[in-house]
């Protein structure tokens, strides 16, 4: 086994089989000790399909408690274990032994970074993203833009030094989901805490069917992270992150989805006070 270790975080909701995919991916790495799958909502079949892989550990959750209190449960589980790097990939993602390998070599040559990520790819070769830039006037994202340093990586993919996680803290579990990872990125900078991302490494994302199976309540996600992203980092530009929610609203009543509309009302009340952690009160969507 290598000086460092890394131990793997992988997060799925209702789909086993890009959920092995992404297991067997990471395995393939000498560098990995243990992959830690949380199973938001578990049914056992994810369980079932990874029976007998010595390395991974499957920790089933009866709710969907969301993408941050969900990776947050993993991460817990890794830093009891090892006090060295901590990958965190999406289950519709994968990442091969050289990719990995490079991630880690970037955070061994360089003390100063707390986090790296891969550049992300399709699987048909059109790139995703290479970090996220973030306007603080119209609040959009641009996450292929190399003109600055990043804002944020996405947690699609990202390495974590376990000290980083130890200063920083973990997701911010009043994000059920979206808007968690730019909020990590700021709270670094706000640190001091250097990341960057190592574009010869890279990530195959898949477009997952999570959000499908999601349906229209994605926006109430959306709506509600944004929402609160807003009361945590909107500062003299909040009025117009508000505007952009109401124009969600709008457009969703002039298409006629009435249901959408619902949702992004619904998701605008949870996030400007959600619980903590927040996907009780989404849970109640439901």
């Amino acid at each position: 086994m290598p000086l460092t270790s890394v131990n793997v975080v992988v997060l799925t909701w209702r789909e086993t089989d890009l959920t092995v995919r992404c297991v067997d991916s990471v395995m393939e790495s000498p560098l990995v000790r243990r992959v830690y799958v949380v199973d938001n909502e578990a049914t056992g079949a994810v369980r079932q399909a990874l029976h007998g892989r010595s390395k991974v550990v499957v920790a089933e959750l009866a709710e969907n408690t969301g993408f941050a209190h969900g990776v947050n449960h993993g991460i817990r589980h890794a830093l009891s274990e090892s006090d060295d790097y901590v990958l965190v990939i999406n289950n519709d993602s994968t990442i091969d032994a050289e990719s990995l390998a490079l991630l880690s070599a970037a955070l061994d040559d360089n003390p100063g970074l707390g986090m790296v990520g891969p550049s992300s790819w399709l699987p048909s070769g059109e790139l995703l993203s290479t970090g996220g830039r973030i306007s603080r006037l119209t609040w959009s994202v641009d996450e292929q833009s190399t003109r600055s340093k990043p804002d944020f990586l996405t947690w699609a993919c990202v390495l974590l030094r376990a000290s980083t996680l130890e200063r920083a803290g973990l997701l911010d579990e009043r994000f059920f989901m979206y808007w968690e990872d730019v909020d990590f990125g700021l709270r670094l900078r706000d640190l001091g805490i250097d990341f960057a991302v190592v574009p010869a490494a890279r990530l195959t994302h898949k477009v997952s069917a999570s959000h499908s199976n999601a349906g229209s309540k994605i926006l109430a996600y959306s709506a509600a992270s944004f929402r609160y992203f807003l009361t945590r980092h909107g500062g003299m530009a909040t009025s117009t992150g508000l505007i952009r929610l109401h124009l969600k609203h709008l457009r969703a009543l002039l298409s006629g989805d009435l249901v959408g509309a619902r949702y992004v009302r619904a998701g605008w009340k949870i996030g400007r006070s959600p619980d903590d952690p927040v996907y009780r009160q989404i849970g109640m969507l439901y």
